[in-house]
């Protein structure tokens, strides 16, 4: 069988087994979260309320809780709740289809999207002749025509790099905002800052729609061995951490190219074994070595997967003490990606991982073991280890009740569907984003953006996250639309207490209210200042930065 039809071959077997794939662990029991619950529960740290528990799994497995959301939670059941969550295929999510339907970047294919920025920028390279040549040339008699012809403002052409990113972004938000399938949508995120490409580099903005929707998002929710290979198979990957120019060094030759690194490392380092995972600086190399030819064919015309035998290595490898031997092609990669899928260290560094997200900053390692025991038993099944946290007790623990400070975007999306906002045009939010912090796909490192909390508390953050309340409340954001009739009724006290419930703060310091009370009781008395000022205050408020 040639190299090409194996490779056929695996691919066959890999599409093959992701429809044949079904969950590998029952579903949560009703009883589950509130049996975690009353475990976690000690004598200094009671067992969470019904509303806290709703409240806490709403801040946790979504961008954050709608009115709508609270009521279902409390008529289906938690248990249910995050089952309907971990299969997002059933729900049809028909409105916010329609709306990306007009998203033209993510109906366009990368070939397409390539090529119109390469004419770009060969406009902007004959624009640069024009220039120049016009510098060079005598300047005309002001007042002559030929003077006030040179006058004239100069077009430029659209920044179409920057466009692709602008959509990108405002569908990422429509879909936080709107979408049914919020922990997909969780997820998609989670594993774009693990497998962080960024925008800025090369032609990765007309990449990205693609890697995002047919690496990430179908996979986000399956499981680890699937994403990996996907993410490895993708030209924004392979691009962005410059595999797609690794080859083996050709003997007497003037070399172009030669063997890169950069993917190897990241992928042994932040994809799968982490930086203490066991892997020594030669394994790097060896593992290089093995993707040599997975590479982009015609990245400004045709910007696919190939695998190019002449920039192949053939060579003998030693990948982590497994035996590769010579005279492999294409398969080397694949099967060094099966002996990291398969690690123990990928087990744990993936575990460690999602626990931070879910639970807390610095995860209790008992949960990280139980979650990493679930990998290794599901061969990496995401819907698994995630069901292992929702029925922790760390999970559950009043320890994790606003334990997470929100990233830009979970704020900026939390506030619009806490007010069940209308979204029209979602532009204004995903600049609101990048004014808090975290431009979307513009993290230049591959660490992608932090999930800490220290990362997104600078005092400069903090005032931008004030400014965003204000101006939503306000509706001061074209585009996005929102009711606060029914909350400006009423005594200033009656006024806060309706707009902490509503946004879901209902344990508020005493110097929070007090301060927001001293405030709306110096704004005239009028429904819709004080609804505005009330809700405002409280985006900036402290207790609503946390998840």
């Amino acid at each position: 069988m040639g190299m090409r039809t194996k490779f056929i071959a695996v691919l066959l077997v890999a599409a093959c087994s992701r429809v044949a794939r079904k969950d590998v662990t029952p579903p949560l029991t009703p009883q589950a979260p509130e049996a975690a619950a009353a475990i976690a529960a000690t004598p200094d740290s009671p067992v969470l309320t019904r509303d806290e528990m709703i409240e806490h799994v709403l801040d946790r497995a979504t961008f954050g809780p709608r009115p709508a959301d609270r009521e279902h939670l409390r008529a289906a059941g938690i248990s249910a709740f995050l089952e309907e969550q971990l299969h997002p295929e059933q729900f049809e999510d028909e409105a916010v289809t329609r709306k990306l339907a007009s998203v033209e970047v993510l109906s366009s294919a990368p070939d397409a999207l390539v090529q119109r920025l390469y004419i770009e920028r060969k406009k902007k390279q004959q624009e640069k002749k024009q220039e120049e040549m016009l510098s060079a040339a005598p300047v005309a008699p002001a007042g002559s025509a030929a003077g006030s012809k040179m006058a004239e403002p100069k077009a430029r052409p659209k920044a179409v790099k920057r466009d692709y990113v602008q959509q990108l972004s405002q569908a990422k938000l429509l879909r936080a905002v709107s979408s049914e399938r919020q922990l997909q949508e969780v997820m998609v995120d989670f594993w774009f800052n693990h497998f962080n490409v960024f925008s800025g580099k090369s032609d990765e903005a007309a990449l990205l729609p693609d890697y995002e929707s047919t690496a990430l998002r179908p996979n986000a929710l399956g499981t680890f061995p699937q994403l990996l290979e996907a993410v490895a198979h993708s030209p924004a990957m392979l691009v962005y951490l410059d595999n797609w120019r690794s080859a083996v060094p050709k003997p007497k030759a003037k070399q172009k190219r030669g063997l890169n690194e950069n993917y190897a490392r990241e992928l042994l380092e932040l994809h799968t074994l982490g930086v203490d995972g066991g892997y020594t600086q030669q394994d790097v190399i060896e593992v290089a070595r093995c993707f040599t030819g997975w590479t982009v064919g015609e990245p400004q015309k045709d910007p696919r997967f190939v695998f190019k035998p002449e920039m192949h290595d053939f060579g003998q490898k030693i990948v982590l003490g497994h035996l590769i031997p010579a005279g492999g092609g294409v398969e080397d990669a694949t099967t060094v990606l099966h002996i990291l899928e398969t690690h123990p260290s990928t087990a744990r560094f993936v575990a460690t991982k999602l626990a931070r997200r879910f639970v807390s900053d610095e995860p209790a390692d008992p949960l990280v073991r139980r979650v990493a025991d679930t990998y290794t038993a599901t061969n990496g099944d995401i819907r698994s280890m995630l069901r292992t946290i929702f029925e922790s007790a760390e999970f559950w623990s009043r320890k994790a009740l606003r334990a997470k400070v929100r990233s830009p975007l979970e704020l900026v999306a939390a506030s619009a569907r806490a007010l069940n906002a209308s979204v029209e045009d979602p532009l204004q939010l995903a600049k609101a984003v990048g004014r808090i912090g975290e431009p979307l796909y513009g993290a230049q490192p591959p660490t992608g953006y932090p999930d800490v909390s220290q990362a997104w508390l600078s005092s400069g953050a903090l005032l931008a996250r004030i400014d965003f309340g204000l101006a939503l409340a306000n509706g001061q954001l074209e585009g996005v639309t929102i009711d606060l009739k029914s909350i400006g009724v009423g005594s200033p006290e009656q006024v806060l207490t309706k707009a902490a419930a509503t946004l879901g703060a209902n344990s508020l310091s005493d110097r929070t209210r007090g301060y927001i009370l001293d405030q709306l009781k110096q704004t005239p008395q009028k429904p819709d200042l004080q609804a505005a000022r009330a809700v405002g205050l409280l985006l900036g408020a402290p207790e609503l930065q946390r998840r």
